[in-house]
């Protein structure tokens, strides 16, 4: 299957919906006790209409949150770079893609300002290297097409708007996957088309791969994304990806 084979599910346009995001991680190398960490977002997402182009999306990140059960330095550095990207305006394509970053230039600008700000009260290698990757995300728009587009950011979303009344096999790359080149299978739970599965396996197996599970489920409601979990498993950690629908 390819891009061609899916069918376009939109929102309502005009009709802000609230979601939860969540990210979350646990590392088992160490024996003696595994450090866990949650990242949740609040995200608003909007589809609206401008010069006739209706296949545009304002995402607003309310609330972003990290914790542990372990101490984490730069907790509030680490938010504070988060807030960077909490206005988002996107588009996409009929083939579940982000293909456009709409105010780019506007959140280069708003990073320029913010990363004046934040070497005033922050320093050390590990404040730099954060810095650095922003920095370089922001130097070329595909590259943070690729960063929103990733499960970890806005992925799960946009990925559920496109579902068929049969099996569906893409292609992607996880940052929490590294290198690995993963395919994905997705495919309705029954004739009600109303919850998919999502399974998915390394493209090449090697000794480089420890995936254990790669497994998820994607509920909607009224043609929109209601719940979605998807859980990878490897010898020494788990990250799992949570999207819940929230009121208005």
């Amino acid at each position: 299957m390819n891009y061609l084979d899916y069918n376009i599910i939109l929102p309502e346009p005009g009709k802000t919906n609230n979601f939860l995001f969540e990210n979350i991680t646990t590392d088992f190398s160490n024996p003696k006790k595994a450090k866990k960490i949650n990242y949740t977002k609040k995200v608003a997402i909007t589809r609206f209409k401008r010069d006739g182009n209706d296949m545009l999306f304002e995402l607003f990140l309310s609330e972003i949150k990290i914790t542990s059960n372990l101490s984490i330095e730069n907790i509030f550095f680490l938010e504070e770079i988060g807030s960077v990207f909490d206005e988002v305006e996107v588009e996409i394509n009929d083939y579940g893609k982000i293909i456009n970053i709409l105010n780019f230039k506007e959140l280069q600008d708003r990073w320029k300002t913010m990363q004046a700000k934040l070497v005033i009260d922050n320093e050390g290698r590990t404040v730099e290297v954060y810095m650095q990757n922003i920095t370089d995300l922001l130097k070329e728009e595909r590259r943070l097409i690729s960063f929103f587009s990733d499960y970890k950011i806005f992925g799960l979303y946009f990925s559920s708007l496109y579902r068929n009344s049969y099996d569906i096999e893409r292609k992607r790359k996880l940052i929490d996957c590294g290198k690995t080149m993963i395919t994905e299978r997705f495919y309705p739970k029954d004739e009600k088309f109303s919850t998919y599965i999502l399974e998915g396996i390394p493209v090449e197996s090697s000794e480089n791969n420890d995936f254990i599970k790669y497994e998820g489920i994607i509920e909607y409601r009224e043609d929109q994304i209601d719940l979605a979990t998807i859980e990878i498993e490897k010898e020494n950690s788990t990250t799992i990806y949570n999207i819940y629908k929230t009121a208005l």
